[in-house]
């Protein structure tokens, strides 16, 4: 392995030292980024630290002492500059609160790595020693960030992580391009944009990700969604994580025994905190609920796949991984176990978003020309154009 040779970087932390900074950033054809943040007891991601590098240099921005962003929002959005993340879903959230925009274009290394063979969900480590042959130790992911002055350790992790991304990006790009799938990548990218950008107030599809919650009956259903509303609305404004407010397993049995008192949501394990600040707030919520017209009731959660359609899917998967295996890239980035259960509820009439694009050619189609086949075709193959 390379030893490590990461330069001093750039600091910066003021408003008039970015603005001098964006104007030279503007400069260049992609920029590599990086963020440090806590999240540990609140809802949103405390920012700590924003890095930059270029082809000159590598910059940490201080989001605790820079107070305008316009400058730096404005290059984030340049559709001239490729933005580098690598693994970027957590990045982009302390972007969209942070900054109140989204990098664009998008370009996540993580995602490229899985598309040009060497496997799904590569770590960032593992990327460097993989590709570049260096060995980064990461000794400092889980430190304080929000502390000042960094430590040295701390201020050399941060540098190195967007000092070696700057050097990941051209050699994916190349293998990507090799093998003609840089088109993927950057559809891809775009949808995960998209996902991030749709952020909205409205919390009723919330109770749709309680675990177990296709158990409840209808009406219990309702109640659910009400309470996963509620919750919403408290981890935001109180900003701490959903279980702070209530697990899954206490809403799920708050709903199915219907409390009604404060014992009954205590033994349904809602903490004493919460159940002495919003105890009335809640047994109301339950109350209005039960008290609701069956009109007023979500639309029923889906039950698991019955034996038959289970043993159809797992026949879908198995076609699955052998075109991933052909393509030499993970199953699950051409269609993973949700894809496979719309198509199979709707006969293939339905078609998922995410199976859109370059996913329709290369397993769409044939998996939904077997569905339509009325599952008699065994042979679990896939012929597309190369």
């Amino acid at each position: 392995m390379t030893e490590l040779n990461i330069p001093a970087p750039i600091w910066i932390s003021d408003d008039e030292s970015l603005v001098k900074a964006c104007d030279e950033w503007k400069s260049s054809a992609y920029i590599s980024l990086d963020t440090e943040f806590i999240r540990t007891t609140t809802f949103y991601p405390q920012p700590g630290l924003f890095q930059l590098a270029t082809d000159r240099a590598c910059w940490l921005l201080d989001p605790l002492s820079i107070t305008d962003w316009a400058p730096f929002n404005e290059l984030m959005v340049c559709p001239e500059i490729i933005k580098v993340f690598h693994a970027c879903l957590e990045d982009l959230e302390v972007c969209r609160q942070l900054l109140g925009v989204l990098p664009t274009p998008l370009f996540d290394t993580q995602m490229g790595l899985a598309y040009i063979g060497e496997g799904g969900s590569v770590g960032f480590q593992r990327a460097v020693a993989g590709i570049l042959d260096i060995d980064i130790p990461k000794g400092a992911t889980r430190t304080n960030w929000l502390q000042r002055p960094l430590t040295e350790h701390q201020v050399e992790y941060a540098t190195a992580d967007v000092y070696y991304l700057h050097q990941l990006y051209p050699k994916i790009l190349a293998r990507l391009e090799a093998l003609g799938r840089l088109s993927w990548l950057q559809e891809d990218c775009a949808r995960v944009i998209e996902l991030a950008s749709a952020v909205s107030d409205d919390y009723s599809q919330a109770y749709q990700r309680v675990k177990l919650g296709w158990k409840l009956r209808p009406q219990e259903q309702y109640v659910l969604q009400q309470l996963s509303i509620w919750r919403e609305i408290e981890a935001r404004e109180r900003d701490v994580p959903r279980n702070k407010i209530a697990d899954d397993p206490t809403l799920w049995n708050m709903c199915r025994f219907k409390a009604r008192n404060r014992d009954q949501l205590q033994k349904a394990g809602l903490r004493a905190q919460v159940l002495r600040d919003q105890g009335k707030v809640i047994l109301r919520i339950i109350a209005d609920a039960l008290d609701a017209p069956a009109s007023e009731w979500p639309t029923q959660l889906e039950r698991p796949l019955h034996i038959e359609a289970a043993d159809r899917q797992k026949k879908m998967k198995k076609l699955v991984v052998n075109h991933a295996e052909k393509l030499d890239i993970p199953p699950e980035l051409l269609a993973n176990k949700r894809i496979l259960d719309v198509l199979i509820r709707s006969e293939g009439s339905v078609i998922p978003e995410a199976l859109s694009g370059w996913r329709m050619a290369e397993i769409g189609r044939p998996l939904i020309d077997w569905l339509s086949a009325g599952d008699v075709n065994e042979n679990l193959s896939v012929d597309v154009d190369e």
